[in-house]
């Protein structure tokens, strides 16, 4: 009686074992390519929608992270403070979260000449920086483009152009993910 008690435990967990193996297969569920759906979907940051949003880089270097900024509930931070804010690098909790930045440093005395033009429904805008452009690298840009076309008009994500000491880039959407 034990031997028959065995055989059909032995039996019992051997069917167990083939079910989970055909359960962890997938049935025949083919693997698919990353599936392009459309922009990320929106978050809500402290400061309401007053806050600005600057995109650093994460520790890792992989992609960008958005780190809110808002002065106070009744202000809204224009697009060409906020780019000098960028380029000064990450500060305060963000730079103790490890987050680093693409951007060249700037100069103290180049911090004039960094300026975002008024917002074109047709054209966007176009971020002005004192810095040659064309050897950035694409998170550089991806920092600059996110920054200024996600904060410069509420509710709204606008290309951006990037206009250097050596040429201008074209016009772009924010890209947070490679």
């Amino acid at each position: 009686m034990t031997g028959r008690r065995t055989r059909a435990r032995a039996a019992a967990a051997t069917a167990a074992l083939t079910g989970c193996a055909l359960l962890l297969a997938g049935c025949g569920i083919k693997r698919t390519g990353v599936i392009e759906s459309g922009h990320a979907a929106g978050v809500k940051v402290p400061g309401g929608k007053t806050a600005a949003v600057l995109y650093f880089v994460s520790k890792d270097g992989d992609r960008l992270v958005p780190v809110p900024f808002s002065i106070g509930a009744d202000y809204t931070l224009a697009p060409t403070p906020l780019l000098r804010l960028l380029l000064n690098g990450p500060m305060g909790p963000a730079s103790a979260a490890g987050l680093t930045t693409a951007l060249p440093q700037l100069p103290d005395a180049k911090t004039d000449a960094v300026t975002v033009t008024k917002h074109s429904q047709d054209k966007g805008l176009t971020a002005n920086v004192p810095f040659a452009v064309a050897g950035l690298s694409q998170t550089a840009r991806d920092q600059l483009v996110c920054t200024v076309g996600a904060s410069a008009v509420p509710d709204t994500r606008s290309p951006v152009a990037i206009r250097g000491t050596d040429t201008t880039l074209p016009s772009a959407d924010c890209r947070t993910q490679r």
